[in-house]
């Protein structure tokens, strides 16, 4: 297994009101890692995977972190397509394939697609697909809850690129929330923008939503951002193929290199490696 590049934590709380619960993130060092992990993509790309990512936990969260979930974006941005995919065992991870043909404007730009797969312990996985809206990614995020799980919430996720303050926090009203209470929480989210992103700790939003002290911390899941590639699966993956492919794979060689899309890390594989015995 892949070492830990660097950890996060997800901190679930309720106001004291008892009518809105909320997850907030707490993430300033996955920028160190993201950009470690992923050394060929720019400031700005790593800027919107390390959203994802965020998005990612925030929207676990709402399982208590009992299933595995993937995001996928496919865009006609910037960004051709975006993986955040977050175990329960708080491991997460990412990539990021850069379009060659559209070097300027968003990262993650309509038409295109945003995908949730959900896995649970048993059963089949869920997946829900919506198409993008305009807007970035937390916008995505707040359109899938709509649309797909009919659940009213405000998800927001930051990853500044020149500084790498990363954070998220995800509100959502419960049933019977009185309408005076909504309207104070709406004038708090929007009173949010103003606030600089280095002073948007976990403490410091439950705060803010709950307006005041008092907010009951209902758990706080520890995450680390790290790969579960290693050679074994590698193979197992390999030998799935086709013939024709693996004789592309090793047409100048008896080795061949291959590179995980989520850490870089690469494989040096032997063809004699993938016959069936070994031999």
């Amino acid at each position: 297994m892949t070492e830990s590049l660097t950890s996060a934590q997800v901190i679930r709380a309720l106001t004291s009101d008892h009518h809105i619960r909320m997850a907030a993130l707490d993430a300033r060092t996955l920028w160190d890692g993201v950009r470690r992990g992923h050394p060929y993509l720019d400031a700005g790309a790593c800027a919107c995977l390390t959203e994802l990512m965020a998005a990612a936990l925030l929207l676990q969260s709402r399982s208590m972190f009992a299933e595995r979930l993937q995001l996928l974006v496919r865009s006609a941005g910037r960004a051709q397509a975006i993986v955040a995919d977050s175990w329960p065992d708080g491991m997460l991870r990412g990539f990021l394939d850069v379009a060659d043909d559209n070097p300027d404007g968003p990262w993650v730009h309509a038409p295109g697609l945003l995908q949730v797969m959900r896995s649970g312990a048993k059963g089949e996985p869920y997946v829900g697909k919506l198409p993008l809206v305009e807007g970035g990614i937390s916008t995505q995020i707040e359109a899938y809850l709509q649309h797909s799980e009919q659940v009213h919430a405000s998800l927001t996720v930051w990853c500044d690129a020149t500084t790498g303050e990363v954070g998220g926090l995800l509100v959502e009203p419960l049933p019977g929330c009185p309408p005076e209470r909504m309207q104070r929480l709406v004038q708090a989210l929007e009173g949010l923008e103003v606030v600089p992103l280095w002073e948007r700790e976990p403490d410091f939003l439950i705060r803010w939503v709950n307006q005041g002290e008092g907010a009951t911390r209902l758990s706080t899941h520890d995450v680390e951002y790290r790969c579960r590639c290693n050679k074994e699966t590698l193979l197992g993956i390999l030998k799935g193929f086709q013939q024709d492919r693996l004789d592309e794979l090793f047409a100048e060689s008896e080795t061949t290199e291959v590179r995980c899309d989520y850490c870089n890390r690469a494989f040096t594989i032997h063809r004699q490696e993938l016959l069936s015995d070994g031999q």
